[in-house]
This record gives structure tokens, C-alpha cells and sequence, in this order.
């Protein structure tokens, strides 16, 4: 049994700034404030720190209703703003000849471990045709920790098959540092793919197992989960 967990911006798809717009939209809406998410770190964070973080750097008190409410606007806005054309919106490179791939691997189990709320995290795949790939995950509403999420994803594979993976065969696949650091305290492998804004040199010294430049390059891919 190989689960397979993948990050979804700057891995799968660039959503072309419709989360940072979304996300700026709903702390407008909810705080009055309308560069709230000015100069906040978005790459590799959980939704729910990004939220927490653009609070402080704006000194305002949220709770959790005020949270529930952005959250609830915030996925809203994002609803709105992935049909939007912008020439960075894209699935990244190789990604869905990848998944066609993995997706006819009996054993293979595609999975989600993404900073993206839920909901979130389904709008922007549906809107390029992914979402059906992933059919379990851990999201950016269960944990504002991402290293957290690992537990969360493996659960829910449980919950759908009654097997779990031993950790050498879990993969953890992301654009990011903090997707590298994930895998760490639960023996996974990580894959690091420089799809994001992330070159191969910054990844490269975050001594990832694996880095691609992108998932093109199927073939090797393939010999890394059946080593």
C-alpha cells in the first residue's frame, strides 16, 4: 500500500492569485481592512495561519467567530475569483499525465495534504478538473500546524481502506520547504518539485529525498515509489 500526498498551489495548479484576491476580499469584508494580507507569507502556510498571522500584523482581536465568518466569505470570494482568466493560471507541468498514471495503480492511493481549507481546496482543483483524483486528505481546517496534517490524512485513508501505509511508503509531494519539513517527524519520503516559487537550489538545501524541476519526467517518478 503507497499513499501518495500532494500540496496543491505551486504543486498541481497556480490558481493565478485567485486565493491571495479571495483571501484580501473576505479580511476586507470582515476586518474593514483592505490590505490585510499585505507583506503576510502565503506559500507553504495553512489557511487558518495565514489568517492568524495577517490578524497580528493588523492588530486586530479574532476569535473563533470571526474566523468561522472570514473562512465562510473567504470561500465564497474564492468561488468568484478561480473562473477568472490570469496568464499564471495553470495546472503545473506534467501534473495531470502524472495523476492519469498514478490513478490506474491499484496499491497507489492519491491524497491531499494541503494549507487549503477543505472546501478551498476542492473549488481550486474542480476548477481545472482534478479534484476526482484525491479521495481523501488534510486540510488547512483541520490544523493551523502543517506538520500536524500527516495524522489527519492517514486517518482518513484508514477510514476508507483499513490499512495503514508504513511511513517508507508515504510520499509527500510540494513546492515548499514547509512541505519537505512535513515528512520529517513521520519517517515519510518527501518529493520536492520546483513548481513554485521555490528554485531547485533553495529546495535543494532543504535536503528534500527527491527533487524534481517539475512532473514531467513520469518515468523517474515512477521508480521512486517502487523502489
Amino acid at each position: 500500500m503507497k499513499a501518495l500526498l500532494f500540496d496543491i498551489d505551486g504543486t498541481l495548479i497556480n490558481s493565478g492569485g485567485a486565493g491571495f484576491r479571495a483571501m484580501t476580499r473576505a479580511f476586507a469584508s470582515v476586518f474593514n481592512i483592505t490590505d490585510g494580507l499585505k507583506n503576510i507569507m502565503l506559500s507553504g502556510m495553512t489557511d487558518m495561519l495565514i489568517f492568524q498571522d495577517a490578524c497580528k500584523a493588523s492588530s486586530v482581536d479574532y476569535d473563533d467567530r470571526t474566523f468561522e465568518q472570514f473562512m465562510d466569505t473567504y470561500l465564497t470570494f474564492l468561488g468568484e475569483e478561480m473562473p477568472k482568466e490570469n496568464p499564471e493560471k495553470m495546472i503545473c507541468p506534467g501534473v495531470r499525465a502524472l495523476l492519469i498514471k498514478l490513478s490506474t495503480i491499484p496499491d497507489v492511493h492519491l491524497g491531499l495534504l494541503t494549507g487549503n481549507f477543505a472546501v478551498g481546496a476542492k473549488i481550486k482543483l474542480e476548477e481545472f478538473d482534478l479534484h476526482h483524483y484525491f479521495s481523501y486528505g488534510a486540510y488547512g481546517d483541520d490544523n493551523w500546524d502543517r506538520n500536524l496534517l500527516y495524522d489527519y490524512a492517514i486517518d482518513r485513508l484508514y477510514q476508507k481502506t483499513g490499512s495503514i501505509p508504513r511511513s517508507e511508503n508515504v510520499w509527500i509531494i510540494g513546492d515548499t520547504p514547509r512541505d519537505i519539513a512535513c515528512a520529517r517527524p513521520h519517517g515519510a519520503i518527501s518529493i520536492a518539485v520546483a513548481t513554485g516559487i521555490y528554485k531547485e537550489e533553495q529546495l535543494t538545501v532543504e535536503n528534500p529525498h527527491y527533487l524534481f524541476a517539475d512532473l514531467t519526467d513520469i518515468e523517474r517518478f515512477m521508480q521512486i515509489i517502487n523502489k
